[in-house]
């Protein structure tokens, strides 16, 4: 069993102009939601009178907390192995048993996976990290959980990996073999890890996500050759042809299924319509627009990278040194974004004005309307001038940004509706080889 360790966190003076803090646990006098209905005091025995009624919340986990709000947490691993969670809402810090000293890590939001670099054998094993919170969309309404954090399982494949998730599914994608596993994610939640299917290829930059009931996963047929996206059921049949995706560099989760980058353009995998017959996700590429406004003698590439806030339909990535590709997989549509420096990272936030989160090659956090491209609110000198996004820890929330590097123990937290405003430094426990918000 992980060991755990609770630690006060040490904040600046700037604390005090942000998130007001909660004294002690979040569980102590925390409103807990029954079902769909609203919020009453919480009853110690909840999650077992729920279930014991078989009136179970959406998303029911045994063993879990519900609570009244996202238990957005910042979980981190050091350059030694060391892991810890940082609750956002407390303050307070979990440490967990160590990990391997890790080469690469990913996070979808609620499991962290991690490993080292392959050895020449091949050999190797990803870690899996449960963070224990969680948030599971529902309609009009979202709830949230908190289970216990620890260490919830390997897998004998060695990354880097690329991580996709739904609420019931995980599918990592490695690059070393070109191989995808598929995961029973509710079955990791209880520290089980359950292979649903292998979705076998020669090696390249894999990619896949889970869409509806299916996951669209990439494979090639030898090394070198052009990647293609397929669509395949949770036990590993294929579903149907798929579409040719040259240079395919990522993919991102979004509220309605997927979105891959790939060197003509962005794929948009959607799940089929409740009422159509059909059963395989729909894969509709878009090719990348004109880039209107980029600056003349600035390189525009693909989408190097694609991420946004959980449960969106919005993505977003760097446009090589032009600016932002931002991708609205609802109308599946692509926009360019002009900025004055190349970008790094991008994070859309998927708002009523399309806001984008950036952090750009002077370490300059910039927050863009998406709509109209103007830039309302900067934030210059957290980061230093970073050499690549890889050295960069950037996370968007429903209200908050989190920006912090590899180099150093300080996390930035952001009003990215208040012009970008610093609203605390947060001080985790060494500088983090890796970074990730979860729980929302």
């Amino acid at each position: 069993m992980p060991h755990t360790r609770l630690a006060a966190l040490p904040l600046s003076p700037a604390s005090t102009r942000g998130r007001p803090f909660v004294a002690g646990l979040v569980a102590v006098g925390m409103l807990a939601l029954t079902g769909c209905a609203s919020p009453d005091v919480a009853d110690p025995a909840t999650t077992e009178t729920a279930a014991a009624n078989d009136e179970q919340p959406h998303g029911f986990v045994a063993g879990a907390e519900e609570l009244s709000e996202a238990q957005s947490s910042i979980a981190s691993i050091g350059a030694d192995g060391s892991v810890n969670v940082l609750n956002l809402l407390t303050g307070e810090i979990v440490e967990l048993d160590s990990v391997q000293s890790p080469s690469w890590a990913v996070s979808d939001g609620r499991f962290v996976f991690s490993g080292v670099a392959p050895s020449e054998s091949g050999a190797g094993r990803t870690e899996i990290i449960d963070t224990g919170v969680w948030t599971v969309p529902h309609g009009d309404h979202v709830h949230y959980y908190r289970a216990a954090p620890g260490l919830a399982g390997e897998i004998l494949e060695s990354g880097p990996a690329s991580v996709a998730s739904n609420e019931g599914i995980a599918a990592l994608s490695y690059a070393t073999s070109g191989t995808t596993v598929v995961l029973d994610r509710h079955a990791l939640g209880q520290g089980e890890t359950i292979e649903l299917a292998r979705i076998e290829s020669a090696p390249h930059d894999a990619a896949a996500a889970p869409v509806g009931d299916a996951v669209v996963a990439s494979s090639v047929v030898a090394p070198g050759a052009v990647p293609t996206l397929d669509a395949y059921s949770l036990d590993g049949e294929a579903l149907g042809a798929g579409v040719e995706c040259p240079g395919l560099s990522d993919v991102q989760a979004t509220s309605l299924g997927a979105t891959f980058s790939c060197s003509d353009g962005l794929v948009f995998a959607s799940a089929p319509d409740a009422a159509a017959e059909a059963t395989a996700p729909t894969l509709t590429k878009v090719e990348y627009p004109t880039a209107s406004g980029a600056s003349p003698d600035a390189t525009i590439g693909q989408a190097s990278t694609l991420d946004s806030r959980p449960h969106r339909p919005a993505a977003a990535g760097p446009a090589g040194e032009a600016g932002i590709w931002l991708a609205a997989s609802r109308s599946q549509d692509v926009t360019f974004i002009p900025t004055t420096a190349p970008i790094l990272t991008a994070v859309a936030v998927g708002d009523d004005s399309s806001r984008v989160v950036a952090v750009d090659n002077r370490g300059t956090l910039l927050v863009i309307d998406g709509e109209s491209g103007e830039v309302t609110g900067t934030q210059a000198g957290l980061v230093g001038s970073p050499e690549t996004a890889s050295s960069l820890h950037l996370s968007v929330d429903t209200s908050r940004a989190y920006l912090g590097t590899s180099s150093s123990a300080e996390l930035s937290e952001i009003d990215y509706k208040d012009g970008a405003r610093v609203a605390r430094t947060l001080t985790l426990p060494s500088a983090p080889a890796f970074a990730f918000e979860t729980g929302n």
